[in-house]
């Protein structure tokens, strides 16, 4: 059954904070949040945003994704995806298994081309597509690392690792957050196998986003700490993609710092990710995945300060911020929700769906099953008497 307005996170927050048998204020405190914070969240009057649901999950002893409801099961279905999960779950459990006597692997060069071309769908959000290849491509990567031997095997290592962050984005997108740690711990064990550091640090990164969505920052702080360390230990003879991954690594320690409340930290970072920026001198989006360069460094400027709650100055920034062609979907979608609900929150609601609307244009499959999406959706429609007839019609797109 499609999500009512009145499910929305808002509602679970305070059923768990009721189980819990605390008050509003007592959640509050717990969680180092403002009461008044808690009780426009929980009607639904304030964006649900990541920052107060990991503190409110990390008091409440629960997953944010318990909260957001993820993941979109009916929606899911009315786009075939949830048939997808339990293939790739299963590819996923082949790591120890040995070869597959019914697979014969192709060469090594055809397997890691389309492995290149699922990174790119997956840069893209073209979920369904990448979904309905990824188990296969999985399959045959084990058995070919299973009987392949030096240079051959850990090239093959190389492309699995590279599956296998595909299948982290795969399943984290769509909410299964278990599935995608569960991703994230076989890309480290095949990029050691590849022995390659920048690899090892890639992962990082995204064990470093779902430490944040947990509200861990200290923790996700040491681990990019350990992914600097692992990319000085690369052989320097990939400068582009040394520097595109520390810059990275810098973006994701801004982000950590903004949801700490610590704006010379995130000054700081920023500096850093735009000195290795500007020594590129270019955006590279396909330079070890990571679609950094100086637009990435420009956007993460919008979105620190949107995490500090420094609206207006986000906003404009973002009146300087221009995105080349080409430049990732999966990017630019956050981007245009992150937007949304900065506008949702200084109350410009018109200005907020026209973000929203663009996140859907640019990209559909992500902005479907986002949960900020969703929220801030939600709230839009709560704060208006009657909401106007395209609003409802994207609410009824997310399942709401």
């Amino acid at each position: 059954m499609p999500q009512s307005p009145q499910e929305h996170t808002g509602v679970r927050i305070a059923d768990y904070r009721k189980i819990r048998q605390m008050t509003q204020t007592a959640l509050a405190q717990r969680a180092f949040l403002a009461r008044s914070t808690v009780a426009k969240v929980e009607a639904g009057l304030s964006p649900a945003t990541p920052t107060v649901v990991a503190a409110l999950a990390r008091a409440l002893q629960v997953d944010t994704a318990v909260l957001y409801g993820q993941p979109y099961i009916s929606e899911m279905r009315q786009d075939h995806l949830d048939r997808l999960i339990s293939p790739l779950s299963e590819a996923l459990d082949l790591h120890d298994l040995g070869p597959d006597p019914d697979v014969r692997p192709r060469a090594t060069e055809q397997i890691a081309a389309d492995v290149k071309a699922l990174c790119a769908r997956s840069c893209a959000t073209e979920y369904k597509g990448v979904g309905t290849e990824l188990p296969g491509l999985v399959g045959e990567l084990t058995t070919a690392v299973a009987l392949l031997s030096g240079e051959e095997r850990r090239r093959a290592s190389e492309s699995l690792a590279w599956a296998y962050w595909v299948s982290y984005e795969f399943a984290y997108r769509l909410g299964y957050h278990h599935l995608a740690a569960l991703a994230l711990e076989r890309m480290g064990w095949m990029a050691e196998q590849a022995q390659d550091p920048l690899l090892l640090a890639v992962r990082l990164t995204k064990r470093s986003s779902m430490l944040l969505r947990r509200g861990d920052n200290r923790m996700s702080l040491r681990i990019i700490e350990r992914g600097h360390a692992l990319v000085e230990q690369s052989d320097g003879r990939r400068p582009v993609e040394e520097l595109a991954v520390s810059g990275s690594l810098h973006l994701a320690s801004a982000i950590a710092a903004a949801q700490a409340r610590n704006g010379d930290q995130v000054t700081g970072y920023l500096g850093l990710a735009r000195r290795a920026a500007d020594e590129i001198g270019r955006d590279v989006p396909t330079a070890y995945w990571t679609s950094f360069g100086k637009t990435n460094v420009q956007h993460y400027e919008v979105a620190t300060r949107v995490e500090l709650g420094k609206l207006g100055e986000a906003v404009k920034e973002a009146g300087q911020l221009r995105f080349p062609a080409g430049h990732p979907k999966m990017r630019l979608g956050r981007y245009y929700m992150e937007m949304g609900r900065a506008y949702a929150q200084m109350g410009r609601s018109d200005a907020s769906y026209r973000s929203l609307r663009r996140a859907r244009e640019v990209a559909p499959q992500q902005a479907r099953y986002h949960p900020l999406m969703r929220e801030t959706i939600g709230t839009l429609v709560r704060r208006q008497r009657r909401a106007s007839d395209s609003l409802s019609s994207m609410a009824a797109w997310v399942g709401m």
